[in-house]
């Protein structure tokens, strides 16, 4: 996933302060393995655990030391995916594919990709936004 055109502010509170400790790319990642599900946080670092696998030890370590034994809730964030998703037309339409070629790649209608391409969020102005620092 791109995560270029992904702005802090447009993150949930909660994914807000995960991106503050491990940085939007991992973020997402939990987002997207474990979204609108409960995560568990073991106790003490370990490199075997699937939370390492999946972020990288840094990250996982990162998360450990801030939330030991805690049991957090990641959003789903299904409205920040679609506009990612949306972006990532917007920008591949640009780049010369074709609005039939997404429809068929999105499995979405042709009217719907060219909805997408005139909503804001696919023309947004990304020096007036602020990305995530700590990534």
């Amino acid at each position: 996933m791109d995560t270029s055109n992904i702005y802090y502010e447009d993150l949930p509170g909660g994914l807000q302060e995960l991106c503050d400790l491990i940085g939007i790319t991992h973020t997402l990642t939990l987002v997207e393995h474990y979204g609108g599900l409960p995560m568990k946080i073991p106790g003490h670092y370990d490199d075997t655990h699937p939370l390492n696998a999946l972020i990288g030890h840094k990250a996982a370590l990162a998360m450990v030391k801030k939330y030991p034994c805690a049991t957090l809730y990641v959003p789903k964030a299904d409205a920040l995916l679609r506009v990612v998703r949306n972006i990532e037309i917007a920008r591949r339409y640009d780049g010369g594919a074709s609005a039939p070629q997404l429809a068929r790649e999105y499995k979405m209608s042709e009217r719907h990709i060219w909805n997408i391409l005139k909503r804001p969020e696919t023309v947004r102005d990304p020096e007036m936004r602020q990305t995530c620092l700590f990534d």
